[in-house]
């Protein structure tokens, strides 16, 4: 008896713990969720599908989240890329937008976007901008939903859309913005900037066009000079514009060199940063904007032959590195598709172009002869590849990367 006596404390102890610990009811938790960080509301909405209803309510009744650290890349934004692409047959030539889902299972689903001939401009937060008709339209692909914009105005006195060359226009797109507390408001209205460098031997200003969505109507005419910038002839229009650190870059090049040209959006201040004399003069060589690190600063990635190279800044003196870094080369693309089971397609030569930056999702879209791949820039590796043989020619490609917002809510399904 005795010695029964003494094994009922260790049982009882043992029972207490079997007990239930008490927990936070799933509202308080996504209302804490709901102001953290984007890789905290990703993980609580994974959790369970009691969770993901809950913060899809609360979306829903308070419109907009306000996340701290909003600018760390988050990987499942990238949603995939639309591509505008030629259709033939017997009797008719089309030209349809489709989008490749880079969330489908087998990274080969792609479907129609639009029947209607479109060109895909800026996408950013869940939004694309099209030119349908020579109209500018905004696009939710989630709700299906879309606003035409007025007609563009004209820059004043020496320069107006109709007279520059649509390629030589940048179209930028910017959605939502930052709160005073540093957090970042997810689903506000958006804004769209025209934005045109003018280059002679006087002037060497970036001219500005902005559409609010929260007025309806186009602003005012904003021409700010570009300190630093030198060249009397513009060559080319200005490459994609790349948002990070509150200021908007480009890459241009006039007569006497490449330079990444800055617009810090708070005092309108325009600076350009020459690139180093060894830069690629061949424009042939395709270039890209990047930030390997959400938030830093800017590189720029280039092409030449089968490798994809980095160039830097220096931190200390802001100047560029007179040699770049080797990012990928297409031997290690091919042999993610041989690890993926996929067959290559036919190729006849050798060449990689860097397309666009998701700077949601840090990773680049890169089109070669074997199809089309996406590179996470901080692991420096192939996560994504896709190639159809049923589109024969393609002249626009855009990626694609979801708002938070839209995205939390259908964590597991596609759109």
């Amino acid at each position: 008896m005795a010695a029964r006596s003494r094994t009922q404390p260790a049982t009882a102890t043992a029972r207490g713990r079997r007990q239930t610990t008490a927990s936070l009811p799933l509202d308080v938790l996504v209302d804490i969720a709901a102001r953290s960080d984007p890789a905290t509301l990703v993980r609580c909405a994974a959790t369970c599908v009691d969770m993901r209803c809950r913060v899809k309510e609360y979306i829903r009744l308070r419109g907009r989240l306000r996340l701290r650290h909003g600018d760390r890349f988050v990987l499942p934004l990238l949603r995939g890329h639309l591509i505008r692409g030629h259709q033939y047959d017997d009797r008719h030539h089309r030209k349809e937008l489709f989008l490749v889902d880079t969330a489908a299972a087998d990274d080969t689903t792609m479907h129609r976007a639009t029947t209607i001939s479109s060109v895909p401009l800026a996408s950013r937060d869940g939004l694309v901008l099209l030119r349908v008709d020579g109209e500018l339209r905004v696009c939710n692909q989630v709700t299906a939903t879309s606003q035409t914009l007025p007609p563009e105005p004209a820059f004043p006195v020496t320069v107006s859309v109709s007279s520059v060359p649509a390629r030589e226009i940048s179209y930028v797109l910017v959605v939502g913005g930052d709160n005073d507390d540093g957090a970042i408001a997810v689903g506000w209205h958006f804004q769209v900037v025209m934005a045109y460098l003018d280059v002679s031997q006087h002037r060497r200003n970036l001219q500005l066009q902005t559409f609010s969505s929260e007025h309806g109507t186009w602003g005012h005419y904003t021409d700010i000079r570009a300190h630093n910038l030198q060249g009397s002839r513009l060559e080319g229009g200005l490459g994609r514009t790349l948002i990070v650190g509150g200021a908007m870059h480009w890459l241009c090049r006039t007569n006497t060199g490449a330079y990444v040209l800055k617009l810090l959006v708070k005092t309108t201040h325009v600076s350009a940063t020459k690139l180093p004399e060894c830069f690629p003069r061949d424009w042939s060589h395709h270039r890209l904007l990047a930030t390997p690190v959400a938030g830093g600063s800017p590189i720029v990635l280039t092409t030449d032959g089968d490798k994809i190279f980095a160039w830097a800044q220096s931190k200390q003196t802001a100047k560029w590195q007179e040699r770049p870094q080797v990012v990928i080369e297409t031997q290690a693309m091919l042999r993610f598709i041989d690890k993926a089971g996929g067959s290559r397609p036919p190729s006849t030569g050798r060449g990689l172009n860097v397309l666009w930056f998701g700077d949601k999702s840090g990773t680049v879209l890169i089109n070669s002869y074997w199809g089309f791949f996406w590179l996470d820039l901080r692991s420096m590796k192939i996560v994504r590849w896709f190639w159809d043989r049923d589109i024969p020619y393609i002249d626009e490609n855009i990626g694609y990367e979801m708002n938070l917002a839209d995205w939390v809510p259908t964590f597991s399904s596609t759109f």
